[in-house]
């Protein structure tokens, strides 16, 4: 892939994909697990955002054990949230780490959201 604005030239496995993403205060938001194209008739595929959420892991995992992880992921998340979704005009550097140019998307960490709701908060004091 290449990156018209100062023509460098990376593979997305080995650049973006499993790497830490940190916001623009160096909070850690996770790994990146997956990436979104754009195809637009007669040009190459565009990289246009970063995905970052541990349920698009099963369709890279292959066999049962990814058809596994995608439902049991799916059945937990509420099915208002949709995986974090960052915009590549987010990012300000592919570095070892990736590091966004602004705050933490919302919705970050549904699976965390959902274990504090339902399984913490359930503890006496566990809502403090």
């Amino acid at each position: 892939m290449s990156d018209e604005a100062d023509g460098t030239i990376f593979r997305i496995g080995f650049t973006v994909l499993d790497r830490q993403v940190v916001d623009r205060r160096g909070e850690n938001l996770g790994k990146v697990d997956d990436v979104e194209f754009t195809w637009r008739e007669g040009e190459a595929p565009a990289m246009t955002a970063l995905i970052i959420d541990a349920a698009s892991l099963g369709g890279r995992i292959a066999g049962r054990f990814g058809r596994f992880w995608e439902t049991v992921l799916e059945r937990m998340r509420p099915p208002e949230e949709a995986p974090t979704r960052v915009p590549l005009t987010d990012v300000e550097e592919f570095a070892p780490t990736t590091v966004l140019s602004t705050d933490a998307p919302p919705g970050m960490r549904p699976l965390e959201a959902w274990v504090a709701r339902h399984l913490i908060g359930r503890i006496p004091g566990g809502r403090r």
